[in-house]
């Protein structure tokens, strides 16, 4: 392939925005449009005009789409290629951390997951009254709470109105909370997610120099996703705009993760924010058939905001979608299944031309039983995280010692692995750890102790010396604790458990230094749904919506489209929220090929109207016009009984990176 047979392959719209000679430009890219097609032509078409490759830096949310454009940039261009860089937004900080950590006031650092977080949070809650615990937000609301400010810029009374306004007379004792954490961390050189960002970002907008050192390594920032930047993550664009060329794509009308602090407003206000910017739409759909599309346009057409999308089949006519109601979830859930079932049975369809979207994994439930029942294979995207599941946390544990041993919440959670070891014995324990001045004292320390096992302590001291041989580190760790662990998830299902270890395996042959190799799989854990797709690829994919974006199938089912779920009621005070749902709808419409199945629970409906203080109508059931020039309907009122049809009308850098405590 060349640049020639990928420009070839654009349409006017693709082609136009891959080949602009704009510093700066945004391109709205409907969904299926052919997004990472366009940023593939763009790379290419750079490094053709002669932009060296490492002069590029691809900034995306996930590291499967990071290695994807890079691997298509490199089959079409070949060695020209070699050394063009994708990354997320917190991989190439940390990069920028680690290449010069002086320029952030930085010397050694470890990085800490949420787990970690909650960890400190729940220590620091119930540190001085207990008595007082229920008037405090949980620890994982605590670190919610403290990432959502964090990234959306806002202060802790801000983000405390948005986010727990029940709590808002407690906000000193969380305040209190708040800074012992950030005390914490700066004492043990800890960077949670929100920090590897933010020390960027201070950097970035306070020091010149800084800025033309980050321009110097990368002329183009190619930005993916732009729709799901936060405040914070656009604040790190923000200071390059004068040195660099900024190539950005998204599409707003698939911006869900308000939760999480995305800022949809970061391309609606893109014009405004960068007047010399160009602006481009792909709106020409290579996915779905025309009917799906007419349905999915039609739901953004209800909206008050104006997306001005109005997708195009490239593949023309097909079949009208339909929505099926049933009088409960069990009803539902069996006929989603048996409908798959009969087609792999009776058509031939390959189990993983079926998806079915949902909204929350606890949604899955019914539908993965009714599976099991079946005997339909199926896998489940958007659960747990392989690297975030218990056991394999409690391996890494004793890798992150290894790399840092004045990781003291890998020290707690390794030292109460052990039989007799509680949180204040290992708390206690830890401490001395902290002190000790090499790691021959540390091994003294734990021989003394005696409760860690002789063996174990033994492969620590080879792998104290073995930090560049990751792979033989993982192994090491695997036989120093797989006898502890088998009895502590005895009743856990360790055998299954114990398989996922192979995976770690695999991951570390990947990497030549133990540090890199655990903040890779911090900072972007792979799932297990990744590690599953390796091993049975003909299965049926249940997958929550917010994992689905960037996904399609032949047939697809979005389950649950009832009243009180799309918009969810919990919703349903906030316009925002509302059309956040809507959003949320509309990703999982177009995921659809050729056939596109809605399923509802409950056979009555209601609808209400309802204004925010500005006026706007607050929707609360997105289906109430739909009609069946778009989407047919049918009534189910007994599970395997006849069905009833019915149309459905219905300077000097200060370095202050923390959280605004006002």
């Amino acid at each position: 392939m060349s640049l020639n047979v990928l420009i070839d392959e654009l349409n006017a719209q693709q082609k136009q925005a891959a080949t602009t000679e704009s510093q700066h430009s945004l391109i709205l890219a409907g969904a299926g449009c052919g997004k990472t097609k366009t940023i593939v032509a763009r790379a290419a078409y750079l490094i053709e005009q002669g932009v060296p490759a490492d002069q590029i830096q691809i900034l995306t949310f996930t590291r499967r789409a990071a290695s994807e454009i890079v691997a298509r940039v490199e089959l079409a261009l070949g060695d020209v290629a070699k050394g063009l860089r994708a990354s997320t937004f917190h991989t190439f900080c940390t990069y920028l951390l680690r290449r010069a950590p002086k320029a952030f006031g930085l010397e050694q650092f470890s990085i800490i997951d949420r787990d970690d977080q909650m960890l400190i949070f729940r220590l620091l809650r119930g540190k001085d009254d207990k008595n007082h615990l229920n008037d405090l937000p949980k620890p994982k609301e605590l670190c919610d709470l403290y990432s959502f400010a964090r990234n959306t810029r806002q202060s802790l009374s801000q983000a405390l109105e948005a986010q727990l306004p029940e709590y808002l007379e407690q906000k000193d004792a969380i305040k209190h909370i708040m800074q012992d954490y950030e005390q914490r961390k700066k004492a043990r050189n800890f960077l949670d997610y929100d920090d590897i960002l933010a020390f960027v970002a201070v950097a970035l907008a306070q020091s010149e120099g800084l800025v033309n050192y980050v321009a110097s390594m990368c002329k183009h920032l190619l930005v993916d996703e732009m729709q799901d930047t936060n405040p914070l993550q656009w604040a790190l664009l923000e200071p390059l705009l004068q040195k660099v060329n900024l190539f950005c794509v998204g599409d707003d009308a698939q911006s869900i993760y308000a939760f999480r602090g995305a800022d949809f407003e970061n391309i609606h206000h893109f014009k405004e924010r960068v007047p010399q910017a160009n602006i481009f739409k792909l709106e020409q759909n290579y996915r779905s058939t025309q009917e799906i599309l007419d349905l999915s346009n039609w739901l953004l057409a209800q909206s008050p905001i104006e997306y001005n999308k109005q997708l195009q089949a490239q593949r023309g006519a097909g079949l009208k979608p339909k929505l099926h109601i049933f009088r409960n979830e069990f009803d539902e859930a069996a006929w989603i299944v048996d409908d798959i079932k009969r087609r792999h049975l009776t058509d031939g369809a390959a189990w993983n031309e079926h998806m079915v979207l949902l909204r929350s994994s606890f949604a899955a439930r019914h539908i993965e039983a009714a599976c099991i029942q079946a005997n339909v294979p199926y896998r489940f995207i958007g659960g747990m995280k392989l690297l975030e599941t218990a056991h394999v946390k409690d391996l890494l544990s004793m890798l992150r010692v290894i790399a840092n041993p004045q990781d003291d919440i890998a020290w707690m959670r390794f030292l109460t692995l052990w039989p007799g070891v509680g949180d204040v014995g290992a708390s206690k324990l830890a401490l001395q750890l902290l002190k000790a001045e090499d790691f021959s004292a540390i091994v003294k320390i734990l021989e003394k102790f005696g409760r860690v096992s002789p063996q174990a302590i033994l492969i620590m001291q080879q792998m104290s010396v073995l930090k560049d041989q990751v792979h033989a580190c993982v192994c090491l760790a695997i036989e120093a604790l797989q006898d502890q662990l088998a009895e502590n998830y005895a009743k856990k299902d360790w055998s299954k458990r114990r398989n996922d270890f192979d995976l770690v395996k695999q991951l570390a042959e990947k990497h030549h230094q133990l540090s890199e190799f655990l903040e890779q799989y911090v900072l972007d854990p792979i799932s297990i749904s990744e590690v599953e797709r390796l091993q049975q690829d003909d299965v049926v994919t249940l997958i929550t919506i917010h994992s689905a974006k960037g996904t399609e199938q032949k047939v697809c089912y979005v389950a649950n489209v009832s009243p009180g779920q799309y918009p969810h009621a919990r919703a349903l005070e906030s316009f925002a929220e509302v059309e956040e749902e809507r959003r949320v709808l509309y990703v999982a419409l177009t995921r659809a090929q050729n056939e596109l199945i809605l399923t509802k629970q409950n056979l009555s409906q209601w609808t209400t109207e309802k204004y925010d203080e500005q006026g706007r109508k607050i929707e609360n059931y997105f289906l109430t016009g739909l009609t069946r020039q778009l989407c047919i309907s049918e009534t189910h009122h007994q599970q395997s009984t006849s069905h009833r049809t019915k149309s459905y009308s219905s300077g000097r850098i200060d370095f202050d990176f923390g959280l605004n405590l006002d």
